[in-house]
């Protein structure tokens, strides 16, 4: 490889938040393994994951003067027989680092293989080709556990009569007849709403298919750096990787009526 010119330090912070996203990234053992595969001085161990992988690339770009093993490190990370059994967050991973790496005029492919491609100058060019599958189609995805359905389909019919576009899983039956739901709903709940409603219990914080929905809300969250989960919540419980800063609506202090007007007054923003 050539020497590659070193990547700027606002491109870097946010490749390492992709990277060691508490929820869709590379755990700590992960990124150590790595940094030395790519001879990277590990700088930072006991600092958060992010930080520690920023301050290491910002070490071996201030050393080297190039991004060289910066590049290796991510080749590394997204060799495709890492994710065998994960399809989908190689597909995830791929795509936020994609959308970074477009401001240097790099490309990773699915073989973890780089190619020059034009630099993107504003945001809207890296979104108008990775992006082409995500269209809001829906205003409001509710995400509930099985067990509050009967809050969720209150608001969704209420929505619903409003002319409120809604994903409710009962709407769908057709749709969703003989789909790969995995598949399905990690798409709908990451690229085709606007906002995310996630009615949050106990009982959501312990489902399986919550937790997969509740992670691809996250992600889409993450990539577009602005509110789009809004939390409705039952109960105190705590959610994994749901910031306790997050504005919520506590229903048990509401009402539907106010819930739906909140949300209608959201879409309006």
């Amino acid at each position: 490889m050539n020497k590659e010119t070193p990547i700027p330090s606002e491109v870097i912070e946010n490749i390492c938040r992709v990277i060691a996203n508490t929820d869709t990234g590379l755990t700590g053992t992960e990124i150590g393994r790595l940094l030395a595969e790519s001879l990277i001085e590990d700088t930072d161990p006991t600092m958060t994951k992010w930080k520690r992988l920023f301050n290491a690339f910002a070490h071996y770009q201030n050393n080297h003067k190039c991004s060289n093993n910066i590049l290796t490190f991510l080749s590394g990370a997204m060799q495709p027989v890492r994710y065998v059994d994960k399809p989908e967050l190689f597909k995830h991973r791929l795509l936020e680092l994609n959308k970074r790496l477009c401001f240097v005029g790099l490309e990773l492919s699915k073989n973890a293989t780089y190619r020059k491609i034009p630099k993107s100058t504003t945001i809207t060019d890296p979104f108008s080709t990775s992006e082409k599958g995500s269209i809001n189609i829906y205003d409001i995805a509710i995400s509930f556990a099985g067990e509050d359905r009967s809050i969720a389909e209150s608001i969704a019919e209420k929505l619903k009569r409003d002319g409120v576009k809604v994903f409710y899983d009962t709407y769908e039956n057709a749709t969703l007849w003989g789909k790969d739901l995995y598949e399905h709903l990690n798409d709908v709940y990451k690229n085709k709403a606007k906002f995310c409603l996630m009615v949050i219990s106990n009982n959501y914080r312990d489902k399986h298919w919550t937790n997969h929905e509740r992670k691809a809300a996250q992600a889409r969250a993450f990539s577009q750096n602005k509110e789009y989960i809004l939390p409705l919540k039952l109960d105190d419980t705590v959610i994994p990787g749901l910031n306790e800063t997050i504005g919520y609506v506590d229903y048990r202090k509401s009402d539907l009526d106010e819930v739906v007007s909140l949300l209608k007054s959201k879409l309006r923003e």
